[in-house]
């Protein structure tokens, strides 16, 4: 029988996306330096995007009640922010997320946690998000940005989030300055709204000027972003993204439906026009560019004609994959209140046509990689991740976390998922 690890790893689990990996990451660590026993304390960082998500971090929760019977079991994070009394009643700690960079003092002190109502998340302290590499995950991840106020009609984000708060640019600075010293070939920088990064601040700076300043911060690590809205992808980070082999040609932006009705309805900030102008003026002034997009099915109201609107958008404009979503009410939200939903079969097909198409897109964006050279991170198994986001096999194993230049030499496209093959022609860094 192998004997227990002197100091186990503290148990924080999270659900849903990459902020609130990061922030996972972070409480973990430093619950880690602070000797905390994972016999006494179990955290949990919950999802609510979909009702989907709330309904897995409901299992989660009572999952880890179950597994670990003599410790205190706290949740927090969205689905909490939104219905804290479901978690009380499984006789879970709840902490909203205006305490939850708290949460390590909360835990190395006797003194009381907090009860009763939870304050809106913004009235606490930004609670950071960092995740260096490590058997978790071959990148870093970096949050310097929380909380939305988009008010898009089906998005409860902004409720259970708070308003937008940025992390202050020398605190960003010296986070990727750490995790560059840990020797992390690529940092991702994620938020909940991340174009609307530094507006909050004293002395403003927008997401290019952040951006600049990290890639000074430290010499190794590459920078990806997360996803964008298309109207916040101004000349100043498209120059950037021309310019700095360090950042890496991968854009997010989500598109949600190829219908200006639909748009209008759920109070998106655009119409399809200007989407569509900002796609191809980027991907013909980056060659190389990866540029994928969300998008959803099942709108209440989409009809037949909006869907097929969708599909003649998404065919004619040169996106790399997409991430298809059906639509999920969400309790206090505008588009929960509106009738004429498409009904559930209908909605499957809508979202299996689009999956097709979107499959489609990603084979012909990989066809067009073969011959070329690209940058990859070593992400184990022999697989890699290139700057523009596509799967690379190698010819031989490497350590993760190494970059490498390789040359494409074809695609293994009947692979789950997809993927090109590489030929090693140099070693930049690691390993």
């Amino acid at each position: 029988m192998k004997p227990e690890p002197l100091n186990p790893e503290p148990v924080v689990t999270s659900l849903g996306c990459k902020v609130n990996q990061a922030e996972a990451a972070w409480l973990r660590a430093e619950l880690a330096r602070q000797g905390a026993d994972p016999r006494e304390l179990v955290v949990l960082l919950t999802c609510t995007v979909t009702a989907t998500a709330a309904r897995q971090s409901r299992q989660m929760a009572r999952r880890l009640a179950r597994a670990h019977p003599g410790a205190r079991v706290v949740a927090s994070g969205c689905d909490v922010q939104l219905e804290p009394e479901r978690y009380r009643d499984m006789g879970l700690m709840v902490l909203g997320r205006a305490e939850l960079a708290r949460l390590p003092a909360l835990a190395a002190s006797d003194g009381p946690w907090p009860e009763g109502d939870l304050a809106p998340p913004q009235s606490g302290p930004l609670c950071p998000g960092l995740e260096a590499p490590g058997p978790r995950r071959t990148r870093g991840l970096l949050k310097v940005q929380d909380g939305c106020d988009a008010s898009c009609a089906y998005c409860i984000v902004p409720r259970v989030r708070g308003t937008p708060r940025s992390l202050p640019p020398d605190r960003a600075t010296a986070a990727l300055a750490h995790l560059g010293r840990q020797e992390a070939a690529e940092v991702v920088l994620t938020g909940v709204h991340l174009g609307r990064y530094g507006r909050d601040l004293e002395r403003p700076l927008g997401l290019a000027g952040l951006v600049r300043r990290l890639l000074n911060a430290h010499p190794g690590p590459r920078l990806r972003l997360s996803s964008l809205e298309v109207s916040e992808v101004d000349p100043e980070l498209a120059a950037l993204l021309a310019a700095e082999p360090r950042l890496c040609p991968h854009l997010h932006l989500p598109l949600q439906s190829g219908s200006d009705r639909l748009l209008a309805a759920m109070n998106r900030p655009y119409r399809t026009e200007d989407y569509a102008a900002v796609v191809h003026t980027l991907v013909r002034e980056l060659p190389g560019l990866c540029l994928g997009a969300d998008v959803m099915v099942g709108l209440p109201g989409e009809s037949e004609a909006d869907f097929a609107q969708t599909l003649e958008l998404i065919r004619s404009l040169p996106v790399a994959y997409l991430h298809v979503f059906p639509y999920s009410p969400r309790p206090g939200t505008p588009a929960a209140e509106m009738n004429r939903r498409p009904p559930g079969p209908e909605v499957r097909r809508r979202a299996a046509a689009l999956r097709e198409l979107g499959q489609a897109k990603r084979l012909a964006f990989l066809r067009r990689q073969v011959g070329r050279r690209l940058r990859v991170v070593v992400e184990g198994g022999g697989l890699a991740r290139s700057g523009n986001y596509c799967l690379v096999r190698l010819e031989r194993r490497l350590p993760p976390g190494t970059l490498v230049e390789v040359e494409v030499t074809g695609l293994e496209e009947q692979a789950r998922p997809p993927r090109l093959r590489g030929r090693l022609r140099g070693r930049l860094r690691g390993g």
